[in-house]
């Protein structure tokens, strides 16, 4: 497993961005995580794991999103 980052979705979870390998494939894996009792972050069952050429398309996707948003916030309507 590679760490990418965390990010704060609220004070009790956490997404994680993670580079994986799941039988030779090499995934994306971006899950939320909790605090549990004792302090520590663990997985919950909310997540994808994509392969590399899934996440590129999603990304692209999540790209022209981000374009929405910003121009929802210029105009404060789509």
């Amino acid at each position: 497993m590679k760490f990418i980052r965390d990010i704060e979705k609220n004070k009790l979870e956490i997404i994680r961005v993670t580079i994986d390998e799941y039988k030779g494939e090499k995934l994306v894996n971006i899950r939320v995580f909790y605090k549990d009792k004792e302090g520590s972050w663990s997985p919950t069952k909310k997540g994808i794991a994509l392969r590399f050429d899934v996440f590129s398309n999603l990304k692209k996707v999540l790209d022209e999103v981000e374009e929405v948003i910003n121009d929802y916030k210029k105009n404060n309507s789509f």
